[in-house]
C-alpha cells in the first residue's frame, strides 16, 4: 500500500512537471511567434504598441527605427546650470540629428537678409519622436509658409523636447531667441503642464536638480526596457494585458465618453484653477519679454482626445483606460480647455476640436499623433500665423 502511494506521488509529480514543461514550451513558442511574425515583436512599451495599431506598415517600420536610433544615443538630455531648462546633447543617428543648440535639425547658420525665422517650442509631439523629419509639425508648417511667401526664405526650427512644458519652454526661448535671430516664437504646450498639475499637484514640478545631467529618468528608454525583467517586456504578457483592456472596454456598455467622466472634487478644481492662472501668467510674461526684443510670441492649445468626436476604437480604449488609471484626469483636461480662451495679448490659438469629424485614430496613444494628424496640426498652425506674418511684412 505504501509503495502504491509513493508511486502515485511520483506519477503526480511527473504529471506536474510535464504540465509545467508544456506550459513553458507553449509560452516560449508563443513568445517566438509574436516577436518574429507580428507587430508585437518590437513592442517594448505602449508607444510602440499603439503605433503598431494606428500607423501604416511603412510608418510603423519608420517609427521602430526612429525609436531604436533615439535610444542608441544613450544619456541624451543635459540640464542648463541654474535653470529648469534641459535640452538634447549634440548627436547624430540615421533618424535624428541634434545640433549644438540641443534641438533637432542641422546647425543654424547666420540669418540671411530675406529670411524669416520661427522656432516652435514644445514637447515630443513637436519633436516627432516616431517620425522622419518631413512628417514633423515644424517641417509641415515651414513647407506651407514657404508656399505662402515664395519671395522669402522661411525657416522653422524644431525645438521639441520630450517632457517639455511651458515652464521650461519659456526660459529656453528667452535663452535662445536672440542667438537664433528669431522673428517669432511659437509655443505648443499644455499636456505636460496638465499632467504635472493633475498627477503631482504642481505645475512647477522639477524633474532634476540644478547642474545635473538628465538621462533615462526623463523619458521612455528602449535600452532601459530591454534591461527589465523578462515578464515585464514579454510580448505574451503584453498581448494578455491589452486583450484584457479591450474586453473591459467592450463590456463597459455604460461608459459614454464625457458623460461618464469622473467629476472633479474641490481639491482638483482648485488645482486646475491654479494651473490656469500660472499658465496664463507665464504665457503673458514670456510674450512681453520677447516682445521687447522684437520677437512675436504665439501660443497654441493643442487638440485633446477628450474633445474628439467621433472616437476610433483605439481612442475609445485609451480614454477608458484614463478613467481606470487616473480617475478625474479626463474631466481635468476638459476643465483646463474650457478655462483657456483665444486672445490677442498674448496671441493664443486653440486647436481643441481640430480632429473632430475624423473617425480614424488621430491620437495613437491618447496624446501623440499619427503622421496624418501631425500634418493637420502643422498646416493649421501655419494658417493661423500667416496673417501675423503678413502684418509684419507690411511694415
Amino acid at each position: 500500500m505504501k509503495k502504491s502511494k509513493r508511486i502515485d506521488k511520483i506519477r503526480s509529480l511527473k504529471a506536474l512537471f510535464c504540465a509545467l514543461f508544456l506550459i513553458s514550451l507553449l509560452f516560449g513558442v508563443s513568445e517566438f511567434i509574436l516577436r518574429k511574425f507580428t507587430s508585437f515583436g518590437n513592442t517594448l512599451n505602449n508607444v510602440e504598441y499603439y503605433a503598431s495599431i494606428a500607423f501604416t506598415e511603412e510608418e510603423r517600420k519608420t517609427a521602430i527605427k526612429a525609436r531604436e536610433d533615439f535610444a542608441s544615443i544613450g544619456e541624451r538630455l543635459v540640464g542648463v546650470p541654474g535653470t529648469v531648462v534641459f535640452h538634447y546633447k549634440k548627436a547624430r543617428t540615421d533618424s535624428f540629428n541634434f545640433n549644438s543648440f540641443g534641438f533637432r535639425g542641422e546647425e543654424p547658420q547666420k540669418k540671411e537678409e530675406n529670411e524669416y525665422r520661427i522656432a516652435v517650442f514644445g514637447d515630443s509631439r513637436i519633436l516627432g519622436i516616431l517620425f522622419v523629419e518631413e512628417n514633423t509639425i515644424p517641417f509641415v508648417m515651414q513647407k506651407r509658409l514657404q508656399e505662402e511667401f515664395p519671395d522669402k526664405k522661411i525657416t522653422v526650427f524644431n525645438i521639441g523636447i520630450e517632457g517639455y512644458d511651458l515652464q521650461r519652454a519659456a526660459p529656453l526661448a528667452e535663452l535662445s531667441a536672440e542667438k537664433l535671430e528669431l522673428d517669432m516664437a511659437v509655443f505648443y504646450t499644455a499636456i505636460v503642464d496638465i499632467n504635472n498639475s493633475f498627477l503631482r499637484g504642481n505645475i512647477d514640478y522639477e524633474p532634476f536638480k540644478p547642474n545635473e545631467s538628465v538621462g533615462e529618468v526623463m523619458i521612455e528608454n528602449i535600452e532601459g526596457n530591454k534591461k527589465r525583467p523578462f515578464l515585464q517586456r514579454s510580448a505574451v504578457i503584453k498581448v494578455i494585458s491589452e486583450t484584457f483592456y479591450n474586453d473591459s472596454v467592450q463590456k463597459s456598455g455604460s461608459f459614454e465618453k464625457d458623460a461618464d467622466f469622473v467629476p472633479l472634487i474641490p481639491e482638483f478644481v482648485a488645482r486646475a484653477d491654479e494651473l490656469l492662472a500660472k499658465f496664463k501668467a507665464r504665457a503673458k510674461k514670456v510674450s512681453d519679454n520677447l516682445g521687447v526684443k522684437g520677437i512675436k510670441s504665439v501660443f497654441f492649445i493643442p487638440p485633446f482626445l477628450q474633445l474628439k468626436e467621433p472616437l476610433s476604437a483605439a481612442e475609445y480604449k485609451v480614454l477608458y483606460r484614463n478613467e481606470m488609471a487616473a480617475q478625474g484626469l479626463n474631466s481635468f483636461v476638459v476643465y483646463f480647455e474650457k478655462g483657456i480662451s483665444e486672445s490677442k495679448d498674448p496671441v493664443m490659438f486653440k486647436q481643441s476640436y481640430l480632429f473632430s469629424g475624423y473617425s480614424e485614430t488621430m491620437f495613437y496613444d491618447g496624446i501623440h499623433y499619427i503622421p496624418k494628424s501631425a500634418k493637420l496640426v502643422g498646416n493649421n498652425m501655419a494658417e493661423r500665423v500667416i496673417p501675423l506674418m503678413k502684418e509684419y511684412f507690411k511694415k
